[in-house]
């Protein structure tokens, strides 16, 4: 069935990929200009997940991987017990992700704006794991409309500004170590 371009590129999709798409444009300023090679580094890789992201919004890769999940535990008849691993799954992330946060964040201490482009970096994978795992109580939050948009949206431009701006500090900072 083929849709419309309105149908396709609702606001909610539209501020997703405009979000990630200036992410992913600062990250990979910072990294063609960077004259060092760690930060250099640090900014494709910020760039090659915010490309990611933007490909996923675009393509709906994660509702794909989600309705794939979904049958196979419908196709094992779990699909109506799953909240309670939905539940250990988000708080196993949540420790996962945040004990990143924290290492990555101290590991690129002494560059400026790096802890604050590496936040926002997982907080976008974080939203994104969110979503895959679907607790219908996250959902709830998550996809509440707030005019043409949902909260979804503005977790987006909030992750993509943290990482903007983060990597843009670093490309004009220098490092302390």
């Amino acid at each position: 069935m083929m849709r419309t371009v309105a149908e396709w590129l609702t606001p909610v999709k539209t501020s997703g990929l405009a979000a990630y798409l200036i992410a992913s444009v600062a990250c990979a300023a910072t990294a063609v200009r960077a004259s060092q090679k760690r930060l250099r580094r640090f900014a494709a890789a910020l760039c090659i997940i915010d490309l990611g992201l933007l490909l996923d919004i675009a393509f709906n890769w994660r509702w794909k991987l989600y309705d794939s999940l979904k049958e196979d535990a419908m196709s094992h008849h779990w699909y109506y017990e799953r909240s309670g691993p939905q539940i250990a799954a988000l708080l196993f992330l949540s420790i996962v992700l945040l004990v990143a946060a924290v290492f990555l964040s101290h590991k690129f201490a002494s560059v400026r704006g790096a802890p604050l482009a590496v936040c926002g970096s997982i907080l976008s994978i974080a939203c994104w794991l969110t979503e895959i795992v679907s607790l219908h109580a996250t959902d709830a939050v998550l996809y509440r409309s707030v005019g043409p948009l949902m909260v979804i949206s503005f977790v987006w431009l909030l992750a993509c500004l943290m990482t903007a701006v983060g990597v843009l500090m670093a490309a004009g900072g220098s490092p302390v170590d």
